[in-house]
């Protein structure tokens, strides 16, 4: 391949360019020799070359072919497209003599990695987002001069808590695909370094090197940890270096291993729907009564839904027409403001390096208040179960409870829990089962009542499976992709365009160094996978801040994602929210076939749309509480005849 040599007419900025014409077969017959500088042009200048044969995509320049042109930013486009191929990968450093050639490659820039693959299998090259000690890349938080020094040495993205969204596909347009950035209580040491990647197939390779004991995010949060073990909790390895739950040796797979029995396979799951549905048939009768504080709602409602799977009861928290326990509603607040201390601690860096100077905050006291309280009512509700059901008090929806079967299983000689394990078990699982399940309901009916169209469209996927029941009530069947193929696609696309975090998997190659897109990544690093931008570049996905749930429905919008950029959109990786690995969410069916069932229920229900003022779920402000949750306008509510 020969760059023809850039003249005057090829940059208007300068007389001549000084770049020599390129060959660049030479050098890749050089390959290994990765200290060689290619002096190539700009970014710029080759977007002025009249050749057809270049394009330019995230830094990365491609030769393609007349018929096509495929600028995939990732490894995992198939070989369907093989008509790309990389020809160098520029660099920010310049050695050109032209002030407007500001990139050049070295050998790294032709990757090693690329000379044994398929020509149309680019590998993007590794940038780094500068970052200070402690801080890392939040420059912004250093007292008094932070905000000068980003706005005119930094430049990162100010992260708050209600732009992550825009954050985060900032760094995807400034750094690529593949970066180092560095985040205070979640890497380690003076620069806690974190390796962003946006590619399945590179994600797997982490997963796989995570061996038997893998880190989990639940590591990153310190302050629950301080507080646990404040509380003498066995959970938290109480009186030893071990973390125990909330670290990663082998006390953490032995109550790992306990709490997700009888929750996360399919058949103990689909055990819960009926009680599940019940519960949302009776909060769905809030709606109206909660029309302009939904957020309320749908935390009272997770919770209706989630007692029913851990105590087999109604509590109808969410229901007006039912008088509402007081100590219920004091738990739905507590448990909310909790994780939202919680989070704040975690991911603010002026908290996280307070935090590990050995202070305590006022957030933090905020935070072990609100904790001490949710304990003392979890323990009661706890211990007064367990009561009844020795004195054979339980009926048979509390007898099929989750909390119910653990007692059984707790008892069994071979267990390993004691019951003051076993509850603080489930104190954490209260605790994590209001917010969490509230924030990806509340974007869903964000898009539901804005989109009417679509919302009309469930309703009578729904509705026709209503019409065959015989007692009126949903079923697991029913909420099957081969049954309501709608249902899954609403929250699928739901989960493209507002996924309750961008990046909801952090994971470490704990057992041996790997290799991601060509670089070795020493052992037990942090990586992490931003599954966001990707789904809401124009360039990927047509109109991405579009509504359509079309896109998820069937084979043949599967088959035209097939070799081309947005092939990868149909990975486990982006299609779940709940993370992979053996660190996924143990509650992860039961959240989902919460959402699906609450949702469900509301539309068959009622018809909501937004105020007038609300246009797009863009006119919807979010915050981060334990996630990302919509702020929901009040509705327009009419019943459905």
């Amino acid at each position: 391949l020969q760059l023809p040599r850039l003249g005057p007419k090829s940059c208007s900025k300068t007389r001549f360019c000084s770049n020599p014409p390129v060959n660049i077969a030479s050098y890749c017959q050089q390959g290994q020799k990765n200290n060689m500088m290619l002096p190539i042009a700009s970014k710029f200048v080759l977007r002025k070359l009249s050749c057809p044969s270049f394009t330019v995509h995230d830094g990365i320049v491609y030769k393609s072919l007349a018929a096509t042109r495929s600028t995939v930013p990732f490894s995992s486009q198939s070989a369907a497209t093989k008509e790309a191929s990389v020809i160098a990968n520029t660099s920010d450093t310049s050695t050109s003599k032209c002030p407007f050639s500001t990139v050049s490659a070295t050998l790294d820039s032709i990757h090693p990695a690329n000379m044994g693959r398929e020509a149309s299998r680019p590998v993007p090259i590794l940038k780094d987002v500068p970052a200070v000690p402690l801080l890392g890349v939040f420059v912004n938080a250093i007292p008094v001069i932070g905000d000068w020094l980003n706005d005119n040495f930094y430049r990162n993205p100010i992260v708050t808590p209600h732009n992550a969204y825009d954050v985060h596909y900032e760094m995807y347009q400034k750094y690529g695909t593949f970066y180092t950035t560095y985040i205070p209580g979640m890497g380690e040491g003076l620069y806690p370094k974190v390796y962003m990647i946006m590619d399945p197939e590179e994600m797997k390779k982490v997963i796989r090197q995570e061996g038997a004991h893998p880190r989990g995010g639940v590591e990153a949060l310190k302050p629950m940890i301080k507080w646990m073990k404040k509380n003498h909790f066995k959970l938290a390895g109480a009186g030893t270096n071990d973390n125990g739950f909330l670290g990663r040796g082998e006390t953490w797979r032995k109550y790992r291993t306990f709490m997700q029995t009888d929750l996360l396979s399919p058949k103990s799951a689909s055990g819960y729907v009926p009680g599940v549905a019940n519960a949302a048939k009776i909060a769905s009768r809030g709606v109206p009564y909660y029309a302009a504080d939904l957020n309320t709602f749908f935390n009272y409602a997770a919770f209706d839904m989630f007692q029913s799977i851990m105590f087999g009861q109604l509590s109808k928290l969410a229901d007006p027409n039912t008088p509402s326990n007081p100590v219920d509603v004091e738990f739905c607040r507590l448990a909310v403001d909790s994780l939202a201390y919680l989070v704040r601690m975690s991911e603010d860096p002026q908290e996280v390096i307070k935090d590990s100077l050995g202070i305590e905050t006022e957030i933090y006291d905020k935070f072990e208040k609100t904790m001490d309280a949710l304990k003392d009512i979890v323990m009661e509700k706890l211990t007064h179960f367990i009561e009844r059901r020795d004195r054979n008090e339980l009926d048979d929806n509390e007898r099929n409870s989750y909390f119910a079967h653990a007692i059984e299983r707790q008892r069994a000689e071979e267990s390993g829990i004691d019951e003051s394990e076993l509850m603080q078990i489930c104190l954490l699982m209260l605790n994590a089962s209001v917010d969490t399940t509230s924030a990806f309901i509340c974007w869903a009916m964000v898009h539901l009542s804005t989109n009417l169209h679509v919302q009309e469209n469930l309703y009578r996927e729904l509705k026709q499976h209503m019409d065959a029941s015989e007692d009126g009530m949903l079923h697991a069947e029913i909420l099957t992709k081969a049954k309501s193929p709608y249902l899954h696609a609403v929250l699928r696309e739901s989960h493209r365009m507002t996924p309750v975090y961008p990046s909801l998997m952090f994971k470490s190659n704990s057992v041996a160094d790997i290799e991601i897109h060509g670089v070795t990544v020493p052992k037990g690093s942090l990586v992490g996978f931003d599954s966001y931008p990707i789904g809401m570049d124009p360039q990927i996905v047509d109109q991405p801040d579009k509504f359509v749930p079309e896109r998820w429905i069937g084979d043949e919008p599967i088959q035209a994602r097939k070799g081309t950029p947005a092939e990868v959109l149909d990975s486990i990786m982006y299609r779940d929210p709940f993370s992979q690995g053996a660190r996924r969410c143990p509650g992860s069916r039961v959240a989902v076939n919460e959402t699906q069932l609450i949702l469900s229920q509301l539309v068959l229900d009622w018809k909501m749309s937004a105020p007038d003022s609300v246009k797009s779920y863009r006119d919807v402000p979010y915050k981060m509480q334990t996630l990302l949750v919509a702020q929901l306008p009040e509705m327009n509510v009419e019943a459905r005849v």
